[in-house]
């Protein structure tokens, strides 16, 4: 377990991590290898939603793309069944982007946790914060849901307001013991490390993807850490970081389920499936990004980037 006492621990910590480990054990190659192992068959042998039910939480009047990002990626990527749990604003408009959602406009309504928390038992894994807003009320009802999610030990993804929330009410993820992972911009990194300060310890649960110009997975094992900036562009549309929290989502049920097909020590297996979860994701969109821009260039949108997925799909991990 990490002992993180205040913000400057944590970048000491960090910092100390980055300069002294010359050589990275999980390297890009046989990450890639591990994830093809992972990934499961397309055959007749499987029932719908075995290949992973997302559940997606955001969603509001001014923000409905973002939720839409991230669970058409989580479906592209190749999860059967995505949930959205939104607003009911939000609803209507997100239904229209596509009929492949199963959308849900519960957020705002009053016994909001009691119609929900029945969903959560059929997800695989959970995202939290695209288009999610910053409404206190909104919050409220999300913090409760972290509270059953945690329960129910669900996998869960956090990113944009949801990583807000967490800013303000760290002590949500303090005793975890399913993986969450949090991926921030800079800013937001920043945000989280001067509220992750006020933990006593970090979950060991609990891994950073640190998004950028370089990407790099932060975790208390040293062992499952990486980073890279091959691939992307100068092109930082909005939406790109929806994309790669539902892609997250889809390679974490994946890893998870089928961690045992990889050689690797005992002791780290659930660690090294969400570190993986998060370089595939992290590498597809990369590269689907980098593949769009040669077509779009500064017209290059966040929507443009989907139709793209499969092929990046499967230049990286094949069919």
């Amino acid at each position: 377990m990490l002992k993180l006492s205040n913000t400057s621990n944590i970048l000491h910590y960090f910092t100390k991590v980055f300069t002294n480990v010359k050589r990275y054990k999980m390297e890009q190659a046989s990450m890639i290898e591990f994830v093809k192992k992972c990934i499961p068959t397309l055959d007749d042998k499987k029932h719908k939603g075995q290949a992973g039910r997302i559940g997606i939480v955001g969603g509001s009047m001014e923000y409905t793309g973002a939720p839409y990002f991230a669970g058409i990626s989580a479906l592209k990527v190749g999860a059967d069944l995505v949930h959205i749990f939104c607003t009911s604003s939000a609803a209507i408009v997100i239904k229209s982007y596509s009929p492949e959602l199963i959308v849900h406009p519960l957020l705002d309504k009053d016994n909001a946790i009691v119609t929900v928390s029945p969903w959560l038992d059929r997800l695989h894994a959970v995202v939290i914060g695209p288009g999610l807003g910053r409404e206190p009320n909104i919050f409220d009802v999300v913090a409760e849901l972290i509270k059953i999610i945690e329960d129910k030990k669900i996998p869960l993804v956090i990113d944009a307001d949801g990583l807000f929330l967490i800013s303000n009410k760290p002590e949500l993820l303090k005793n975890f013991s399913s993986p969450v992972i949090l991926t921030p911009n800079k800013i937001e990194y920043d945000r989280l490390c001067n509220s992750i300060g006020e933990f006593n310890q970090q979950g060991s649960n609990i891994v950073i993807l640190r998004k950028g110009c370089m990407d790099e997975l932060y975790s208390s094992e040293i062992e499952v850490q990486w980073k890279f900036n091959l691939g992307g562009s100068g092109r930082r549309c909005g939406g790109q970081g929806d994309l790669l929290s539902g892609s997250i989502a889809t390679f974490l049920h994946w890893m998870l389920e089928n961690i045992n097909a990889i050689d690797i020590q005992k002791e780290h297996k659930n660690l090294t499936a969400v570190s993986l979860s998060c370089f595939a994701a992290s590498i597809l969109i990369r590269k689907c990004n980098e593949k769009t821009y040669k077509i779009k260039g500064r017209s290059m949108l966040a929507s443009d980037m989907i139709d793209h997925l499969h092929e990046a799909f499967e230049e990286l991990f094949g069919k």
